[in-house]
């Protein structure tokens, strides 16, 4: 895996509580395991393991934790001791009837506020591939039949436990790909989330270089058209990114074109893309009501996109823009455009209301 993805993670999990239930114990999930927790090193980084109560030593002597008996209510005395075993060793082994081992873990995470939740099953995330993300309040109903026809009804129950109790994630994915879920940013399995897992910001310089990678990533896929750096650097000077709300990391980043149109009234969305290890978490759509709300304080009634991606066209739809002729953009628009482009670029607009919230009109 790539070194800067490692470091990434370690640094993410600097100080952080991270608990794994393992309802099943395995040796190549065992030597994950192990390899996970040998990746922190001697850091701040602390494991609970909540394992089957006859798996308990095999799992101690692998990674070299404190046992502890979980047949409790994790509640007074027993929290408590919990707090204490966790703050004094980096690795605690909790042992549990093994019908149970999900939801102590979720009363685990919810009793310690542990930040970070990981859920194995040899079946691994939700889907084939699985889907690198999925909001629990959003999809719960689909994620809970989906668990349930795998034999984890307990696994809805444990997550929202755990993020209640202060998780900002529960990854759902193999005990065999435990390290590959928590070093790389593409993972094996499926982060779920409670709310927003996003938020919007202006983008920095120090974004520059991660931005330039995802306009040439839109280039080779077709989406975007090709750009000069200074181009880019324009666009990245009044652009807004949607960051992980824990990383900082860039989910998605677009840029607002407005001088080419000054006195039309019109705003452009310029290099809208996505990265793709985060769909499923609404980055475009956040970045598009950024834009909604940069143009209504700029006095800009209309918003309008240019693209030859079907997928993209699909989004704007989505997202109450109106499919709308060449003609109803700005003509600037058009002043040395690409031909090859011209004859499948479709042209999508969307009204800008008064105050936010308000119905708009797309024309």
């Amino acid at each position: 895996m790539p070194v800067s993805e490692r470091d990434f993670f370690i640094e993410e999990f600097r100080g952080v509580t991270i608990v794994v239930a393992l309802p099943v114990v395995s040796a190549a999930g065992l030597q994950a395991v192990s390899r996970t927790v040998d990746e922190f090193g001697t850091g701040d980084t602390r494991f609970i393991f909540v394992v089957p109560s006859d798996c308990v030593s095999e799992t101690a002597t692998a990674i070299g934790g404190l046992a502890m008996d979980g047949s409790t209510a994790w509640t007074g005395e027993a929290v408590a001791r919990l707090w204490l075993a966790i703050a004094d060793s980096e690795c605690v082994v909790i042992g549990t009837d093994a019908s149970d081992v999900a939801r102590t873990a979720g009363s685990v995470a919810a009793s310690v506020r542990a930040s970070k939740v990981v859920l194995t099953d040899p079946g691994g995330g939700w889907g084939t591939p699985p889907r690198s993300f999925a909001d629990i309040d959003v999809h719960r109903e689909r994620l809970s039949r989906h668990l349930a026809e795998r034999g984890l009804e307990d696994f809805p129950h444990a997550a929202q436990e755990a993020l209640a109790g202060g998780a900002y994630s529960v990854n759902l994915c193999r005990a065999e790909d435990l390290e590959f879920e928590l070093f790389t940013f593409d993972g094996r399995g499926t982060v779920l989330t409670q709310g927003r897992y996003l938020h919007l910001a202006s983008l920095q310089v120090d974004d520059f270089p991660a931005i330039e990678t995802l306009v040439a990533q839109g280039v080779r896929e077709g989406v975007l058209k090709r750009r000069s750096r200074i181009e880019i650097a324009r666009m990245a000077a009044g652009g807004l990114g949607a960051r992980v709300l824990r990383t900082g990391h860039l989910a998605g980043i677009v840029g607002l074109e407005v001088d080419r149109y000054a006195g039309t009234g019109f705003g452009e969305v310029s290099g809208l893309i996505t990265v793709a290890e985060f769909s499923g978490l609404g980055a475009g759509g956040l970045l598009i009501d950024g834009l909604m709300d940069l143009c209504r304080e700029r006095g800009i009634a209309n918003l309008f996109a240019v693209t030859v991606s079907g997928d993209a066209a699909d989004f704007f739809s989505r997202r109450g823009f109106s499919e709308v002729g060449h003609q109803d953009v700005p003509a600037a628009k058009w002043k040395h455009y690409d031909a090859d482009r011209l004859e499948s670029a479709r042209c999508f607009l969307r009204s800008v209301p008064a105050t936010p919230g308000s119905v708009s009109q797309s024309t």
